[in-house]
């Protein structure tokens, strides 16, 4: 990924506070959709949808694809752009 890439990726999660907030969550541990949306006071198809959204862009991935609930973590591209987040002043 080019430097111009990794940073339109940067500003599409920093543009979104839904986006923004799951990669943060899931930096600390997989989570399933419902207990993302729980904790962000969520209907849970507006985080699937943030999920996906992420998903498509490659900094996130499902982790477990035989039960109902999917886990999801962040993927290393994930982390590098929450890291990237973290260390950026607002």
């Amino acid at each position: 990924m080019s430097v111009d890439s990794s940073t339109f990726t940067a500003a599409f999660v920093a543009n979104s506070r839904i986006r923004s907030r799951l990669i943060e969550l899931l930096s600390n541990r997989p989570r399933t959709p419902t207990e993302l949306a729980s904790i962000e006071k969520k209907h849970v198809s507006h985080v699937s949808r943030a999920l996906a959204e992420l998903r498509e862009r490659g900094l996130v991935e499902a982790i477990s694809t035989q039960s109902r609930e999917r886990y999801y973590r962040t993927t290393y591209l994930g982390m590098a752009i929450y890291y990237g987040m973290v260390r950026t002043p607002k």
